[in-house]
């Protein structure tokens, strides 16, 4: 299943990179979202950023039953071209979810768009748990995404 997420920052698109490519600014971000989480892995050269994360995700399952997954996104962003990509790793959980990044804009907005492929890997019932995935996918955005806002400010 494909789908498109994009978020609006009231901030230029060097602002926005600049909060992307800080490893302080994820963990800020993690610590307000009150998830568990432990970054295994971190690098930046200047141009390019990678930052891995481990994190545990409470699931809404089919049947209304809820679990907790840990979930391993790995996010990178390049510096020049303002692009990068998210991989998740769902554990235990049947999905292989991977998007592309783009930052656009210019003056004081920016708009970053997010596309996403989410694959389940159970047959009959793959497009209800990717339909799932996604639903759950945007209201984690929007939370992620009014935190990120709040954070601008230190990257001014």
């Amino acid at each position: 299943m494909k789908h498109q997420v994009q978020a609006r920052y009231p901030a230029a698109p060097d602002v926005v990179i600049k909060m992307f490519t800080d490893k302080g600014f994820h963990t800020r971000k993690l610590d307000a979202l009150g998830m568990p989480y432990k970054v295994l892995a971190h690098e930046f050269d200047g141009q390019t950023f990678r930052i891995r994360v481990e994190r545990k995700v409470p699931v809404q399952m089919p049947g209304g039953k809820k679990a907790e997954a840990t979930v391993t996104n790995e996010e990178t962003w390049h510096v020049a071209s303002r692009t990068g990509s998210v991989r998740v790793e769902a554990g235990a959980m049947p999905l292989e979810c991977a998007c592309t990044t783009a930052i656009a804009g210019g003056g004081s907005e920016t708009l970053v768009t997010y596309d996403w492929t989410v694959k389940s890997k159970i047959p009959l019932l793959g497009g209800q748990i990717e339909k799932m995935a996604v639903a759950d996918m945007d209201t984690r955005s929007a939370d992620e995404t009014r935190i990120a806002v709040e954070l601008l400010a230190d990257y001014r």
